[in-house]
């Protein structure tokens, strides 16, 4: 299968939605009425950063996404998705490549993320040479990597 990475769009915005929805309801269930109850937040934070949002395609069909936004000195990696079909094809390290490249492109040298301990997708995170320098924030492991 050919991954083919583009700039998201506004009409990428359902996708964003179903895939954040559908990572809320796998891994933090009992916050799905809190999260809904945040959608105005979550969409200013999607549409304020359409230009830092990566979708990927696999033969033609929606395979992820990857999202950022600048946070003081940090690149912060807000989300990154992929779709159950297309996991464990490369598609996310695709995903944090294009989140390194661009922020990196725009002037950065420090990027950061947040992950919570039990997401297997850490291991990528350290394999791409991030650290845990945080283990406390609301129950997720903050992640750090300097350029």
């Amino acid at each position: 299968m050919t991954l083919q990475l583009r700039q998201g769009c506004v009409t990428d915005l359902p996708a964003i939605y179903l895939g954040e929805e559908s990572y809320i309801r796998c891994w933090e269930p009992g916050h799905e009425a809190a999260w809904r109850s945040q959608m105005e937040r979550h969409l200013t934070l999607w549409i304020g950063n359409l230009d830092r949002l990566t979708v990927a395609v696999m033969e033609g069909q929606f395979a992820g996404y990857g999202f950022w936004a600048p946070e003081h000195r940090y690149a912060e990696l807000c989300s990154v998705y992929v779709r159950p079909a297309y996991r464990r094809l490369g598609v996310g390290k695709a995903l944090l490549d294009a989140y390194l490249c661009d922020a990196a492109r725009q002037g950065f040298r420090d990027f950061r993320l947040s992950v919570r301990p039990d997401n297997p997708a850490k291991f990528m995170y350290q394999t791409a040479g991030f650290s845990c320098t945080d283990t406390g924030r609301n129950d997720y492991l903050t992640y750090e990597r300097q350029a």
